[in-house]
């Protein structure tokens, strides 16, 4: 496979690469060899992961999870180039990770299966975002950067066997993931915004109505949970990682009022602002 990786980011935590595709023809590489832990997520693009006895369909929206130490091929689906942030952990972290995925421990512990596919929560692609849009600066704080790491890691190993993705069709991977794609990236980029049924729907070149139906579909949440999960998010960042006041946070993350920013919290993580803070 001709591909473009770029170390993007060094630490004793793990690496991060961007891996771009850069195949002129859809077709099957050559075995290659995983020698690293690693979790991929895949921001563009449709593949098959073909690993021992097992052919994962990878697309947009999805984690990819593979231990070290087997061979595996990866064949193109259609011709829109792959894109996937890489992040891969030296050795002496394997134990430790593994030790945050005993719900992924079916697959873990199991030396017949060597890569899984889990998807992703709009959590976790907002926590990606963040992370890989801090990655393209030339400075930013380091520390900020791998905590946000950790609480990625953390979530997608915490997904368990029970999460099945749901099958797309090859007209759905093809033309219809790449505007859920950019519907959601309006939304991490504006979440603070009034954003509106229709202005996410011109995001996506669809009229609202069908907009709203499809994206239920692909995603299996309306466009108002998705946004309400990634407003809830930056703001449970805040709290724990910042000293502005409950209120000013509840505003800059697009709530209306304190009063719906703190049931809308306390429903998501069970505690309420003031009491996650302390």
């Amino acid at each position: 496979m001709e591909a473009i990786v770029q170390n993007i980011y060094q630490s004793p935590i793990g690496n991060v690469h961007n891996f771009l595709c850069q195949c002129q023809q859809c077709n099957l590489s050559a075995w290659e060899h995983q020698d690293t832990f690693s979790i991929a997520f895949i921001r563009q693009g449709n593949f098959v992961f073909k690993v021992f006895r097992n052919d994962l369909d990878a697309f947009n929206g999805l984690f990819l999870v593979c231990k070290p130490g087997y061979e595996h091929r990866v064949g193109h689906v259609h011709e829109m180039p792959d894109q996937c942030t890489i992040f891969s952990f030296p050795a002496v972290n394997v134990d430790q990770l593994e030790e945050q995925g005993r719900e992924l421990s079916w697959f873990l512990k199991n030396p017949d299966l060597h890569a899984v596919l889990i998807k992703a929560t709009p959590e976790m692609e907002y926590l990606h975002h963040r992370i890989f849009n801090l990655l393209q600066k030339p400075h930013f704080p380091r520390l900020w950067v791998e905590q946000m790491m950790l609480e990625l890691f953390s979530l997608v190993l915490s997904r368990g066997q029970h999460k099945v993705i749901p099958p797309l069709t090859d007209k759905q991977k093809r033309n219809h993931l790449p505007v859920i794609s950019s519907v959601k990236t309006f939304i991490n980029e504006n979440l603070s915004e009034d954003i509106t049924l229709p202005q996410l729907a011109a995001a996506g070149h669809l009229s609202p109505f069908h907009f709203n139906r499809l994206f239920k579909q692909m995603t299996g949440i309306t466009p108002y949970n998705y946004l309400l999960q990634v407003r809830l998010k930056e703001a449970h960042l805040q709290l724990r990682h910042s000293s502005q006041p409950v209120t000013h946070i509840a505003f800059d993350t697009g709530f209306n009022s304190l009063e719906h920013f703190s049931a809308a919290y306390k429903k998501q993580f069970g505690l309420a602002p003031s009491q996650m803070r302390r």
